[in-house]
This record gives C-alpha cells, structure tokens and sequence, in this order.
C-alpha cells in the first residue's frame, strides 16, 4: 500500500528539518567565528540559526515531496495488451 500524502508530507518534513538542522549549524558556526556572538550567547544564536534553517528547509521540503509525489509505476510483470494495427488495402 502506498503512504498517504500527508505521510508524504511528514516524512519531507522529517528530511527537511534535519537537513535544515545541519546547514544551520554550519553557517552558525562560519558566522559566529567571523562575526562573533554580538550580545547574545553563542548557544542562542547558534540554536537561532540552526532552528530557523531547520525550519524554512523543512516547510519547503514537506510541501515539495507531496507535489513531486507520483503513483508507483506499474508490475514489469503485468501483462498489457498488444494492440497490432492492420494495413488496409
């Protein structure tokens, strides 16, 4: 049986947002070894970054997998009728 479209929908989610979390917390590290933590703790700012990524990522890659979302292909062993055109003469 094939997952439903929010299934779908959760799973891209899931994908997204960890992506997300990994992307963010290397552009929050790059931009807090440039930058510095400014006023705020470095965990806070990292957790911004990282949580705000995981975020965007997640909602774009949830909507994404059920749009690209496609029905399954069918058996190699189903049998498909051959249909044979006959030349009139």
């Amino acid at each position: 049986m094939e997952p439903s479209a929010f299934d779908k929908a959760k799973m891209g989610a899931a994908m997204g947002g960890t992506v997300g979390l990994c992307i963010g917390f290397v552009f929050g590290s790059i931009s807090l070894i440039r930058f510095g933590p400014g006023n705020k703790s470095p965990v806070s700012l990292l957790s911004q970054y990282m949580l705000g990524s995981a975020a965007s990522f997640g909602f774009f890659m949830s909507i994404g997998s059920v749009v690209r979302s496609e029905p399954r292909l069918p058996s190699p062993n189903l049998k498909l009728p051959v249909f044979v055109k006959q030349r009139e003469e």
